[in-house]
């Protein structure tokens, strides 16, 4: 016969045997300095923008500080580069998102610099959002444009030019326009939408509460016990 105790322990090995074979998701990558980025299918690139500089200027001519049009265009030096891209428009936190309305691919371009000319390939999107929208997305000094990859793996990057430096965004409104550079540059999978991350410690919280609700009763029976021993 098993006793709670040994119930218990059974139990335990097999919540942390769960919870050892849960993947864990893999810690985003920065690659604001890098040259080249390499996106498996479902990896993203979330570039942090500093949009403070749009309301900056929209005070000084008495305009709204927050942008209603949000472009970009993003140059990759690899030939045909594969991928169909999602493109997104978010908060920090990732509280308030607006999705861009069209799957983007690369198409063929040309570049002038005086680290490189010649052929590209560019992806690029606007956004138009309403004044609430925008007011929640611009209430802070920074955004986020998060460009997933949807298609098959795929290489961007313009050498020698830094994936940061790759990505051009404006933004407008009122007449008004202003860029928005990119701060940081980071290669992340994150989970589906409405799916949470694994959280292993969830999984031995509730094999603990287990343990106890089993033992309750017996601990109980015991004291019952000893209580009835010692009237007698």
């Amino acid at each position: 016969m098993k006793t709670p105790g040994n119930w218990c322990l059974g139990l335990k090995r097999v919540l942390w045997l769960l919870a050892a074979s849960v993947p864990l998701a893999a810690a985003p990558i920065n690659v604001t300095n890098q040259n080249t980025a390499s996106l498996n299918t479902d990896d993203a690139l979330f570039f942090t923008l500093a949009t403070y500089g749009f309301g900056i200027d929209a005070r000084e001519f008495g305009l709204s500080p927050y942008p209603v049009v949000v472009s970009f265009s993003f140059v990759s030096g690899f030939a045909g580069p594969g991928g169909m891209f999602d493109a997104a428009l978010e908060t920090p936190s990732g509280s308030v998102i607006a999705t861009y309305p069209d799957l983007l691919q690369f198409v063929p371009g040309e570049y002038q610099g005086s680290g490189y000319s010649g052929p590209v390939g560019v992806i690029q999107g606007s956004l138009t959002v309403s004044p609430g929208l925008s007011q929640q997305l611009f209430s802070g000094a920074s955004a986020v444009l998060v460009l997933q990859n949807l298609g098959p793996a795929a290489s961007v990057g313009l050498p020698p030019f830094t994936i940061a430096h790759d990505l051009t965004v404006s933004l407008y409104g009122e007449g008004l326009s202003t860029g928005a550079p990119v701060v940081e540059a980071t290669l992340d999978d994150p989970p589906p939408p409405g799916v949470p991350e694994p959280a292993s410690g969830w999984l031995l919280a509730v094999g603990v509460a287990l343990c106890w609700a089993a033992a309750a009763p017996i601990k109980r029976a015991r004291r019952q016990k000893a209580a009835a021993a010692g009237g007698a």
